[in-house]
């Protein structure tokens, strides 16, 4: 094999898909739905009250405390559906929300007094407990004199009665009181199973208290907040959502808590916490503590990432393993059958994410390494449950103790729902679950396979029919972007205006239409070309991604992984990378430009591999079709071909930016993987609307072919 095609291989430049039978991809079509429904919305108000007391005029300051209510106000007004959340912490600028007793006493009752029977309310402390000589058990505001409780502190029972009182449906009290890593005063001390039971007492209460009467609890230092309003956090930001079903509920939230919690204490503080919950009287089924809302994709990966981090270093797992993403379905996990290319964009991403939370803490074994070792073991799906074949995985891989695997939920609409587990491969043990729903856009979208051409009108406001509010744009075109995908391929329309051939040896190697799929056939080691027509008459640029890697050039800096030979240095071109299609770098098709004018046939481009060198003297390295072992409907294993070719047409905005002027004309392959010289001179656009996705999909032409959908 010569440098050019051995570049080729080693960059995954192409595949060769091999189908399964016609029963397995049928099945797998019907059993491949939109499963979560769409995100739920509470019937009543949901309001939160966080009182946070740092910096304590009398007794031992806390630390942390602060950051405690700022961040979990944080999440409950991003992350979830909260409209109401007021915050009193001596850390807050304004004197008429500082904790004192007084503000307390006064603002409390005002406040849950306003609630009516479909609200729910949370009512959060952190900050010293104390306990005077009869028993009383008080909660200490900010001006706290341990010498004078009955007239400085808070008593716990009245702090019972005025959440009595409440209307609201659901009542969820919150303590983090008497923190370690502070002096007790004289007095000092946790709630005890006395002090909670008054609450269990009460109607519609849920008590999460931080630690039993005989434990502190903690503050972590590394994270700068206490141990359990961290774990707190964390859960509501949706990784306790343990049933990916858009909610947190109080049951999901208190065991993920719990065993946070627990673990943290005992492998990193080298202590014992245990949180406890008390449930009142009358609290119906399990409530639902918070309702999410969908974040980025890119920001539900970058927590993800980090939780999975924290998991890896506090079990001293010295290396860790990215595998794509599965999806979740009837027939069990398959790879990329619904999801197309973005369950190995979520690999890739969750991956980086990892790498940027190493620290020195561990090491994120090379995925290049990581497929060599999939591919010797022919590791499937069937495997992730087998403990002999992870623990073979983890040797074959170098000596890696543990693996992500994540999981594509399901999707409705551009809600998605994602999960990932972090495994031991010598225990075969669940080490740390993370989760969250993201909102797709238009492009991540186009990542799923499926094709479709908008219009203009498609883009337009619509107002809704009722009393209910407007639902965003982005909604309006994600459902019918899923509605055009039912229908036929854009391409088998002749009045489509964004023509896409496979060129091999200058001809056009026609495919077969199934529903919403095109399928190619294409021998190995066969060189193809990517032919494109504008027709529309009109400036556009396109997005073209191979088995998800960017045709075009990107500039990245490289990230050093657990690879002696892993790249290194300042920012670099990455050639072929795997990349989010709303991120990709676009190219230009303009059949009004003075080359295009020039060619017999203007709007004609060709993209004849991957890009190398920008410039008049640019290179490409030519798609080569390489042997893989896939299947079009569904994989079972992890190899790190897919087969799919996406090309996505956007309308152009205003302000511009540098990006690629596609190849004018189009002419033949002369070797394989070999590199090529073309004008690939940079200009300035911007990407707009999205007008239409096309998909591709190609198969090995010497095996059957592929069933359709």
């Amino acid at each position: 094999m010569n440098d050019n095609r051995h570049f080729m291989a080693r960059r995954r430049v192409a595949c060769v898909y091999l189908s399964l039978c016609v029963a397995t991809a049928s099945l797998a079509s019907k059993a491949l739905g939109q499963t979560p429904e769409a995100p739920h919305k509470p019937s009543g108000r949901q309001a939160a009250m966080l009182i946070g007391v740092e910096k304590y005029q009398k007794v031992q300051p806390l630390a942390f405390i602060g950051n405690d209510v700022q961040r979990l106000a944080h999440t409950l007004r991003t992350r979830g559906s909260f409209d109401e959340v007021w915050e009193i912490s001596d850390t807050a600028p304004a004197a008429s929300i500082q904790p004192l007793r007084q503000t307390l006493m006064s603002r409390l009752p005002e406040w849950l007094a306003d609630r009516k029977p479909d609200d729910t309310v949370i009512v959060y402390f952190s900050g010293h407990g104390f306990r005077s000589a009869d028993g009383t058990m008080y909660l200490a505001p900010l001006d706290v004199d341990p010498a004078d409780l009955n007239g400085t502190g808070v008593p716990v029972a009245w702090f019972r009665d005025q959440i009595a009182r409440c209307q609201a449906g659901l009542k969820l009290l919150i303590l983090d009181a008497c923190h370690a890593g502070s002096a007790k005063g004289e007095g000092e001390a946790n709630l005890g199973p006395q002090d909670l039971n008054l609450f269990e007492r009460l109607e519609g209460v849920v008590t999460l208290a931080s630690s039993t009467a005989d434990q502190p609890s903690q503050i972590w230092s590394e994270k700068k907040q206490s141990l359990f309003s961290y774990w707190l956090n964390q859960g509501l930001q949706g990784h306790a959502d343990g049933d990916s079903n858009g909610e947190v509920d109080i049951d999901e939230l208190n065991r993920y808590v719990f065993d946070n919690v627990t673990q943290t204490a005992r492998q990193q503080l080298s202590g014992r916490q245990t949180p406890v919950r008390k449930v009142g009287l009358g609290t119906p089924g399990t409530p639902v503590v918070m309702y999410l809302t969908p974040q980025k994709l890119s920001q539900v990966l970058i927590d993800m990432a980090e939780q999975l981090g924290d998991a890896a270093a506090s079990r001293k797992l010295d290396k860790v393993g990215v595998l794509e993403f599965t999806n979740d379905t009837k027939l069990g996990e398959l790879l990329g059958a619904d999801y197309g290319l973005l369950g190995r964009y979520c690999a890739e991403q969750l991956e980086d994410g990892l790498v940027r939370e190493q620290n020195e803490r561990f090491k994120v074994v090379n995925r290049r390494r990581l497929q060599q070792a999939l591919q010797a073991q022919q590791f499937s799906l069937a495997d992730l449950g087998s403990g002999e074949a992870l623990k073979e995985l983890g040797e074959r891989a170098g000596g890696m103790p543990a693996v992500a695997v994540g999981m594509l939920r399901g999707r409705a609409g551009r809600m998605l729902s994602l999960r990932c587990q972090l495994i031991e491969t010598n225990e075969n043990d669940v080490a740390a679950s993370v989760g969250g729903t993201a909102w797709l856009n238009e492009s991540e979208w186009a990542m799923l396979g499926k094709s479709a051409a908008l219009r203009r009108d498609d883009y337009a406001f619509v107002p809704p029919a009722d009393d209910k509010p407007p639902r965003p744009q982005a909604d309006l075109v994600v459902d019918r972007l899923d509605q055009l995908s039912k229908g036929p391929h854009p391409l088998s329309d002749s009045n489509f205006p964004y023509r896409v051939w496979i060129m091999v040896g200058g001809k056009n190697r026609t495919g077969q239409f199934r529903g919403n799929d095109y399928f190619v056939p294409l021998h190995k080691g066969e060189v193809y070309e990517i032919w494109v027509e504008n027709r529309s008459g009109q400036r556009r640029l396109m997005r073209l991604l191979v088995d998800g890697l960017n045709t075009n050039l990107e500039k990245e800096n490289p990230i050093t992984v657990a690879d002696p030979q892993a790249d290194k240095g300042l920012a670099t071109e990455i050639i072929g990378k795997h990349v989010n299609l709303n991120d990709a770098r676009a190219w230009i098709l303009d059949p009004n430009s003075p080359r295009q004018r020039r060619q017999r046939r203007p709007g004609l481009f060709a993209i004849r591999g991957f890009v190398t060198k920008t410039g008049q003297q640019g290179k490409m390295a030519q798609f080569t079709v390489v042997d893989a072992d896939q299947s079009l409907a569904a994989r079972q294993q992890f190899t790190d071909q897919i087969g799919l070719i996406t090309a996505a047409f956007y309308a152009e905005e205003v302000a511009p930016r540098a990006m690629m002027s596609a190849a004018p004309g189009a002419g033949a392959g002369t070797g394989a993987g070999r590199i090529i010289e073309e004008n690939l001179e940079e200009v300035r656009a911007n990407v707009g609307q999205l007008l239409a996705v096309v998909n591709i999909r190609y198969y090995d032409a010497d095996q059957p072919p592929p069933a359709g959908q």
